[in-house]
């Protein structure tokens, strides 16, 4: 096994519990099927309401914006990738924190890893104690007068969600104050889940400004984590369960490579059926759904790129 201190690093953590996310997940996410539209203060994208891989979702960016790219708003790919993280990590922030806590914490204590690497900009590497990341819970006012929409159709007719609804959740550090927010994306446009050293940089960067924050309370997280369990045992599907997420996500962490080479490195998303993901031809450690990925993510990966070093 890996020194968790020295090879393990929560951001790649959090990015695989993402992935197993958007692979189990039930709440509604698909194909765009008419453009963004504005209407006063609203928003919107339509989607066709596909929700799993296996009904014919896209399963990353570079399908999403085959579909996308012709219909207004769409114009550019960064345009585009708001939207796909929006439709991506929507209604996530409490399940993917409740599983980390309840679920993933425990697992990876259970094979011996109680540490955990972090890197931010202002802080530089630092270790992390999981037994020491909490849940905690903000309120929020989005920034602008802009609301953004998710429409979908169902048996009722046009339904439409809020993506920015006011609250969220994050994980913060009791021990070192560091920040780690696993769905940011939704409302920044940025599948990459976000550290910050400390809440005063995390408000300074949020998208919106700020109410307060609070911690998470015990009811609250078993509340969803009770909610989890029964959607997975409602729907049959076992597999959804968060215990069996929390396995599949730490034994991908632990292997080698830490799992990088399962899911794209912009858009946490999968290989298309019969393809293969690229592989950075410079540092060789990070893959991509397609060309468009990896243009959109080289800002960020150009400073962690070997040949750079």
């Amino acid at each position: 096994m890996p020194d968790p201190s020295t090879s393990l690093s929560l951001e790649n953590l959090l990015s695989l519990l993402v992935v197993e996310w958007q692979l189990t997940r039930t709440s509604p996410m698909g194909r765009p099927s008419s453009g963004v539209n504005q209407n006063g203060s609203e928003v919107s994208l339509t989607l066709t309401p596909l929700t799993m891989h296996q009904r014919g979702c896209p399963q990353n960016f570079d399908e999403f914006y085959k579909a996308a790219k012709t219909l207004p708003g769409m114009e550019t790919t960064r345009d585009a990738f708001l939207w796909y993280c929006r439709t991506r990590l929507h209604y996530s922030c409490s399940t993917v924190c409740v599983t980390f806590i309840e679920f993933v914490v425990p697992e990876l204590l259970k094979r011996g890893i109680k540490t955990l690497h972090v890197r931010t900009p202002l802080s530089g590497i630092s270790r992390v104690d999981i037994k020491r990341i909490r849940m905690k819970g903000l309120n929020f006012s989005p920034l602008g007068d802009k609301v953004h929409l998710l429409v979908m159709s169902n048996f009722m007719g046009p339904c439409k969600n809020p993506v920015e609804c006011g609250s969220h959740n994050m994980l913060q550090c009791t021990e070192t104050s560091l920040v780690f927010d696993p769905t940011l994306g939704q409302l920044s446009g940025n599948m990459q889940p976000a550290l910050f050293s400390n809440l005063g940089e995390y408000r300074t960067k949020f998208v919106g400004t700020i109410i307060n924050v609070y911690d998470s309370q015990r009811e609250e997280i078993e509340g969803q984590k009770q909610r989890d369990i029964s959607l997975a045992n409602l729907l049959g599907k076992p597999d959804n369960h968060p215990l069996r997420i929390a396995e599949r996500v730490v034994d991908a962490f632990i292997s080698d490579n830490e799992g990088r080479s399962t899911y794209c490195a912009n858009c946490l998303g999968q290989a298309s059926p019969r393809s293969k993901l690229l592989r950075c031809g410079k540092c060789k450690n990070v893959f991509y759904c397609s060309k468009t990925c990896q243009i959109l993510a080289w800002k960020l990966h150009k400073g962690d790129c070997k040949c750079y070093f």
